[in-house]
């Protein structure tokens, strides 16, 4: 599978092999699909779409991708609920809980923007898979929240 995506009463779903030239037609989907809504705020869902799908292309699976990557986009009443979800055996995100990364750090500042930009973020026990929601007319906090040892943002 290089790409597939559909559209039903759940949402938007997208699937899609690791592969980074998939991230931004990914993205791009979502943000038409959200935008057919009335007004989001599109910068922060986008952002944090993109460094979700970013982390599970680059480090959801083993050295080289080829795994899959999956994604669903749908309204909740006045949020929308990102979930994004790979097949690798997931991270300890406890550990990477509001931890800044170093100014000079070349990487490392993806789940740092999910917690500052998203109203709510979770992952599974294992780490392969964060669901993210943004509210209608939500602004961003700009500082990192952790998730409890549920994985739920406090």
């Amino acid at each position: 599978m290089a790409y597939a995506s559909h559209i039903d009463q759940g949402g938007l779903h997208v699937v899609f092999t690791a592969k980074p030239r998939n991230i931004d037609r990914a993205v791009a989907e979502i943000e038409a699909f959200v935008s057919q809504d009335g007004a989001w705020p599109l910068f922060d869902i986008k952002l944090i779409v993109r460094e979700a799908l970013i982390n599970a292309v680059l480090h959801g699976g083993p050295g080289g991708g080829g795994h899959e990557v999956s994604c669903t986009v749908r309204f909740v009443g006045d949020t929308v609920e990102c979930t994004v979800s790979d097949t690798g055996p997931g991270f300890d995100w406890r550990a990477r809980c509001g931890r800044i990364p170093p100014l000079d750090a070349e990487s490392g500042r993806g789940v740092c923007i999910m917690e500052a930009y998203a109203d709510v973020m979770e992952y599974n026990a294992a780490g392969n898979v964060v669901r993210l929601v943004k509210k209608r007319g939500g602004e961003s906090c700009g500082t990192p929240r952790c998730p409890d040892e549920a994985g739920k943002t406090k």
